[in-house]
């Protein structure tokens, strides 16, 4: 009996243990199953987000570009816009300097007096001529049978001597011009329009075409009136008589001082547009 009983308890419980493990494999292998799912889901997303990484990469790297590109474009705009300010300011000022010019000489054409003609075998009347004006010989010829250089009329003041040179200097008329600036260095050279007579006398040399002569005055200016407001302006009228006479090592040179020593000047703005034809880069 006994030995009929015991096969008859074991085997339910072998069956249900085999059924319990059979569970538990069948769970093992679903859990299995559904961690492979997601590896391959993980998986998948790191994909696309390498994928969408790399897009962001490109995309960034065009806008960049695509900035730059329109950095430099904007750029070269504002240095279009400050250059035409550049030559509108400077414009403007000629204007308006000339303006000034003819307005005051308006005002004193009254106080002049009539200059008659010189002929031959005569000489101007003693009161037109002013005072320390010199007997001057045969307007015809001089000793040495050659005409007679322009003689300017001896003003009695500075502003008086100063306002007909300019006058003379406008109209073209630049031998007379500089003779009219050079005697008024020689009686005022002290006064405040010393210096603008001297650079005055620069042009009219450079108007004549005496480049080593006007480059002489330009150099004075900066000598005997280092602080005068026509320094800067002086500095660019050397640099380009060197330019033009061929030195282009010491116009250059004189430009960039004219850029780095006098900034916010009307004759930096020229020297700069100088240098960007010359092809140098200058901010």
């Amino acid at each position: 009996m006994r030995r009929l009983l015991l096969p008859a308890l074991i085997l339910p419980i072998i069956a249900c243990t085999s059924g319990e493990d059979m569970a538990l494999l069948h769970r093992e292998i679903t859990d299995v199953q559904r961690q492979v799912q997601q590896l391959e889901t993980s998986t998948l997303d790191k994909g696309d987000l390498a994928t969408m990484e790399q897009r962001l990469g490109e995309l960034t790297n065009k806008t960049m570009r695509s900035n730059a590109d329109l950095s430099v474009r904007v750029e070269r705009l504002q240095e279009q816009i400050e250059a035409l300010h550049a030559t509108l300011e400077i414009t403007t000022r000629r204007l308006q300097s000339i303006s000034q010019e003819l307005a005051a000489a308006r005002a004193q054409v009254s106080h002049y007096p009539t200059i008659p003609p010189v002929t031959s075998g005569e000489q101007a009347p003693a009161a037109t001529r002013g005072e320390g004006a010199t007997e001057q010989p045969d307007a015809g010829t001089t000793e040495g049978g050659q005409a007679p250089q322009p003689v300017p009329v001896m003003a009695a003041t500075p502003e008086e001597l100063y306002r007909s040179s300019y006058e003379d200097y406008m109209r073209g008329n630049y031998d007379l011009a500089s003779q009219g600036f050079i005697e008024y260095l020689r009686r005022w050279p002290n006064t405040d329009l010393a210096d603008n007579a001297q650079y005055w006398v620069g042009e009219c040399y450079d108007a004549l075409d005496r480049s080593e002569e006007a480059l002489a005055a330009f150099t004075r200016v900066l000598e005997d009136y280092p602080t005068s407001d026509k320094a800067a302006a002086a500095q660019l009228k050397k640099g380009l008589l060197y330019l033009k006479l061929g030195d282009n090592g010491q116009g250059v040179v004189h430009l960039q001082y004219v850029v780095y020593e006098h900034p916010g000047t009307n004759a930096a703005d020229l020297a700069r547009e100088k240098l960007r034809s010359l092809g140098f880069s200058i901010r």
